[in-house]
């Protein structure tokens, strides 16, 4: 009983101060005094001239792709890395380990720099190519993390149990240790995945033509920044 009183009342807390937060906003832009045109933006969205997408759209599937490739390169090699964090080889060991404090503990925007102005100019890099290298490595350093936990979560009698049992390494990884180990691992790699859809928007600073990009070329040209940016983050 007390436990449904308790959230009734944080319920009720939250809605407050959702309404608050609205009445706020909708006070904020009646000051402004600004004539609204949503209209505008069909043109950016679908390109009626040449029956094909706008710069709005063209924008999304750079920034999808660019998110999607970072985030299957950062899974494969974010594993990869927390095995061999937990690898008995100390070069292996210690490599992986500063690898993982490098990039967690830098901003992803300095390793953006880095990576095209620095490597990239080097070794004649895409901007859009370096975006995706830089996205990869800052995922991976924290889907290390997220498996090395869960992995050293996992109770270890039951690979004894699952060896008395007669099962194969392959079975034990697969049928008793994986299924456990992705279970722990999914509410953390959800909102890593969707942190780095976000921080995709930076690669528009190395000339990416992302979401961001667009948008940015979008206000540039017509002036109306509060309707692009709207569209963009409901995009986002």
């Amino acid at each position: 009983m007390h436990d449904r009183r308790l959230a009734w009342y944080w319920s009720l807390l939250s809605l407050l101060v959702l309404s608050g937060a609205a009445w706020f906003m909708f006070k904020s832009f009646s000051y402004l005094d600004y004539d609204w045109d949503f209209a505008f933006l069909k043109d950016y969205l679908w390109d009626s001239v040449n029956n094909a997408p706008g710069l709005i759209l063209q924008g999304l599937w750079v920034t999808l792709k660019v998110s999607l490739l970072s985030i299957i390169w950062g899974t494969v090699i974010g594993v990869m890395v927390g095995v061999f964090m937990m690898a008995r080889e100390p070069v292996l060991k210690w490599f992986s380990v500063i690898f993982v404090d490098v990039f967690r503990n830098t901003p992803v925007l300095v390793q953006l720099y880095v990576m095209y102005f620095i490597v990239g100019t080097a070794i004649e890099m895409e901007p859009e190519t370096a975006g995706i290298v830089t996205l990869s490595l800052f995922c991976a350093a924290y889907v290390a993390e997220i498996f090395r936990g869960a992995v050293l979560e996992f109770e270890k009698g039951q690979i004894d149990a699952a060896k008395s049992m007669g099962l194969s390494p392959l079975q034990i990884a697969y049928h008793v240790a994986a299924p456990q180990v992705l279970r722990r691992m999914l509410p953390a790699l959800v909102g890593q995945f969707v942190s780095l859809v976000k921080d995709s928007s930076l690669v528009s600073v190395i000339s990416v033509a992302d979401l961001t990009k667009s948008a940015l070329n979008i206000v540039s040209v017509s002036f109306k920044s509060f309707e692009t940016w709207f569209v963009v983050a409901i995009l986002y």
